[in-house]
């Protein structure tokens, strides 16, 4: 197997800033090393295809993992490309409606949207988001590129679990990641970002040992517990940070370029 080196980052809140959603300086430059040192790199992110951060493409990354393991790239190939056929998203928007929980659908292709919760405030702050991004769309039932991938909803857990179970009973089996103050992410069971690594490793051959994963949230949890080397930037949770084998600095206090030289990922 090869003993190729490889490096898995979240985005938002460990490659970019949360509060100001900027690259610290110190990081391109030291991502750009890790690469030089033999080092492969990749984007590991809960974002969907239409709504990565223009970033991504100045940084050397050899793929993507996105949408919490629905859809993988690498080095511009498709290994998986997971969604739903049209008539059953439209059936799967028909059981929130049903239980009268406010959900965002991120698809491949945009942000899409249910008029009928747009009172909802966290469903404003994502409406607000991907209106500046150009990537909001309202649900049609004669748009066909609407395609569900994985969810935002927000509710209290008790009922979050009985939509679990009636999408579960349709044939859309999903996972809910708590996202904390009652708001759920939804992916489908069987994708996380911890499958993510296993895709890529597998298809390059790489031993789990040679894996790295940096991250900062809940999401993150799967692909932190799963590789042995798991580094958690210092403004994550505490109970992400217990779990992690490294702890580095904050993100804006050049927290990924210190933790890849401390790793010895750099080289000399």
């Amino acid at each position: 197997m090869s003993d190729t080196r490889l490096l898995f980052f979240d985005l938002d809140g460990t490659l970019l800033d949360d509060r100001t959603h900027t690259l610290p300086s110190s990081t391109a430059p030291a991502l750009v090393r890790a690469r030089e040192n033999g080092c492969m790199l990749f984007l590991n992110s809960g974002r969907t295809y239409c709504n990565l951060d223009p970033v991504v493409d100045t940084l050397p990354f050899d793929g993507m993992v996105l949408g919490c393991g629905t859809r993988i790239h690498l080095h511009g190939t498709v290994l998986k490309a997971l969604e739903y056929t049209h008539d059953d998203s439209l059936a799967i928007r028909d059981i929130f409606i049903r239980h009268d929980i406010p959900v965002v659908f991120e698809c491949d292709t945009a942000i899409y949207f249910e008029p009928v919760f747009l009172h909802n405030s966290g469903i404003q702050d994502f409406r607000s988001f991907s209106e500046r991004a150009g990537i909001s769309r309202d649900i049609q039932d004669n748009d066909p590129e609407f395609r569900a991938v994985k969810m935002f909803c927000f509710a209290p857990f008790i009922r979050v679990r009985a939509i679990l179970e009636d999408l579960t009973a349709a044939g859309f089996p999903y996972t809910a990641i708590d996202r904390g103050r009652e708001s759920w992410e939804l992916v489908p069971s069987g994708c996380s970002k911890a499958e993510g690594i296993e895709t890529v490793r597998k298809a390059l051959g790489v031993p789990l040992s040679n894996c790295y994963a940096f991250g900062d949230s809940n999401n993150d949890l799967p692909m932190l517990l799963h590789v042995p080397h798991s580094v958690c930037v210092g403004n994550a949770p505490e109970e992400v940070r217990k779990q992690c084998s490294y702890v580095t600095d904050r993100v804006e206090d050049d927290g990924i370029a210190n933790a890849l030289n401390a790793l010895g990922l750099l080289g000399s």
